[in-house]
């Protein structure tokens, strides 16, 4: 929204406000330009819901951390200097907990778990 200045749009603000509180984006029908409907994962929700599936989760870490933020994303991305320079900055920040919020998506490295390990996730709920 503060790219593309959809936060202009009081009808944006009014989703967005729900976004956040409920955690679940619902795109308004009149608004075909925004986000699909989608559930939004907070980066410490993912181990809870690992957990739950049976697995043990590992490490969350940023998918794209924060370069899709940048203006000349595509410019920078073409030119294999700056490409091999924001692939080691992400690289460093990926699993930063601070700014993994940042990120448009987030991947949770996960392992199945031993029957032990798993009833002590179950004997929490």
């Amino acid at each position: 929204g503060l790219l593309r200045r959809f936060i202009d749009d009081d009808a944006f603000i009014d989703m967005m406000t729900r976004d956040l509180a409920e955690g679940q984006h619902r795109r308004l029908a009149e608004r075909a330009t925004y986000f699909t409907t989608a559930y939004l994962h907070l980066p410490e929700e993912l181990e809870a819901e690992a957990n739950d599936a049976g697995l043990q989760a590992e490490e969350t870490l940023a998918i794209q951390g924060p370069a899709w933020l940048l203006p000349d994303f595509e410019e920078r991305w073409a030119d294999e200097a700056h490409r091999a320079r924001m692939m080691d900055i992400l690289q460093r920040l990926e699993a930063e907990p601070s700014l993994l919020g940042a990120s448009g998506h987030l991947a949770s490295g996960t392992q199945t778990m031993t029957g032990r390990d798993r009833d002590h996730i179950s004997d929490r709920r």
